[in-house]
């Protein structure tokens, strides 16, 4: 308690340091206020941490990515596209740093051409967990869709999101750990039932989880992944595209049932309408 109220007087008796005065060796200490998190230095100053990201070690920021464009009030911080991404390879754990599943349940929607993470069923108040180390970036109600939205930024470059909660129980500029919890499951924004809409992208390119994660083993495929224009939509659809010839009694029914996808997705892959006709000896992208 004495502690505490030491720390009051000094919030009022020193002014605030710039990010550039910043030394990460004379951190003592980080404390909640009713203004946000501050940082505690050795020499009894003190700094709100406000819009700032953590400051980390340029061995941890290993990509130059972590601090770049750091935004907490839009969901998209880079706006970068797949033909400006430069070959090279991220390491996605390392012994003090592993990977945690968010959650698991029956994944019922994968990453599709109109749907860009993985849907995961769950029960309303189901915790979620941080799927790896990291630093919260966006921690709010979106109107977008998403509704109670959580994304957090990784020491790899990397950037994962968690939508459709019914509680956040992290604010922006945070550091987690994985598989600390960070929010409650539920159904808010656009969403038909209970669900964990799950994203991974790198420099707001999304990137389907799959590649990344062996769901069912519930661990991460490799320990680290080779980033290439070819791994991102949607220079990965381009790629592995299902193209089909058109024969007689097709439907767009049929042809959804077939491929293990949607009409709503053939349609936006082909720019066509649900009802548009299909004609015999065309072809058609159905994946």
């Amino acid at each position: 308690m004495k502690l505490f109220k030491l720390w009051t007087l000094l919030f009022v008796a020193f002014p605030l340091f710039t990010i550039a005065q910043r030394n990460v060796d004379a951190i003592i200490d980080t404390v909640e206020t009713e203004k946000g998190p501050a940082i505690l230095y050795k020499n009894f100053t003190w700094e709100y941490l406000q819009d700032e990201p953590v400051m980390i070690s340029q061995e941890d920021d290993s990509t130059g990515l972590f601090s770049a464009q750091w935004i907490n009030d839009q969901i998209f911080a880079y706006r970068m596209k797949p033909d400006s991404v430069r070959d090279t390879v991220i390491i996605l754990t390392r012994p003090d740093r592993p990977f945690t599943l968010p959650i698991y349940g029956k994944l019922f929607r994968g990453f599709m051409y109109t749907h860009k993470g993985l849907d995961i069923k769950l029960n309303r108040g189901d915790t979620i967990r941080a799927a790896f180390d990291g630093v919260v970036r966006y921690a709010k109600y979106n109107r977008g869709g998403f509704g109670n939205l959580v994304i957090i930024r990784h020491f790899n470059g990397l950037e994962t999101y968690y939508a459709h909660l019914s509680k956040i129980n992290v604010i922006v500029n945070q550091m987690v750990k994985s598989c600390d919890p960070i929010a409650l499951g539920g159904s808010t924004g656009r969403s038909r039932g209970p669900h964990l809409h799950f994203e991974i992208r790198y420099k707001d390119i999304p990137l389907d989880p799959l590649r990344v994660i062996d769901y069912d083993n519930k661990k991460l495929i490799s320990n680290t992944f080779p980033v290439t224009k070819r791994v991102f939509y949607p220079n990965d659809f381009i790629e592995n595209a299902v193209v089909v010839r058109i024969k007689n009694g097709d439907t767009l029914g049929k042809l959804a049932h077939k491929y293990h996808t949607s009409v709503k997705e053939i349609c936006a892959m082909n720019k066509i309408k649900q009802h548009s006709p299909l004609k015999v000896g065309r072809s058609i992208r159905v994946r």
